[in-house]
């Protein structure tokens, strides 16, 4: 049913329920797996702040985190237990507009996102990646849910 799947990842709890299915689905289906972490790019002088407040030992982590470097790792792990080799992709780049890119770029039949349900309140301060996906996107659209087990 599904020939190319892409599955977003932010590096939290919801994420890796998301890469877990769509690892899953992948595997059932064989199909070709994409995972995609987008960060919203900061510019010199902001990363040179971050590193101003934070204490030396932990810049090295920043600077992970910033790249997507641990969020796709951790999502490679994920994947390797369901027997899936994914393709990777770290983009500067909204979130939404990073997925949806990766999705039209790749042909892909299937996105999975995470949601964490937050409230109106911080769905209008923060925007919903899931909604934006949902939306836009040119296929189906799997949302997995911050419970879901």
């Amino acid at each position: 049913m599904f020939k190319t799947i892409v599955a977003a990842t932010d590096g939290s709890t919801n994420a890796e329920k998301a890469v877990t299915a769509a690892a899953r689905i992948a595997a059932e289906q064989g199909a070709k797996l994409h995972i995609v972490t987008a960060i919203r790019p900061l510019t010199p002088g902001q990363l040179y702040e971050l590193k101003k407040a934070l204490p030396s030992e932990f810049w090295p982590q920043l600077h992970a985190d910033y790249f997507g470097e641990e969020r796709i790792t951790k999502a490679i792990s994920i994947c390797k237990l369901a027997d899936v080799d994914p393709v990777t992709h770290m983009m500067g780049a909204d979130p939404a507009d990073g997925i949806l890119d990766v999705a039209d770029a790749t042909g892909a039949d299937l996105i999975v996102v995470g949601s964490r349900g937050e409230g109106p309140a911080k769905r209008l301060l923060h925007g919903s990646v899931s909604t934006k996906v949902i939306h836009h996107a040119h296929c189906s659209v799997l949302v997995v849910k911050e419970d879901a087990d």
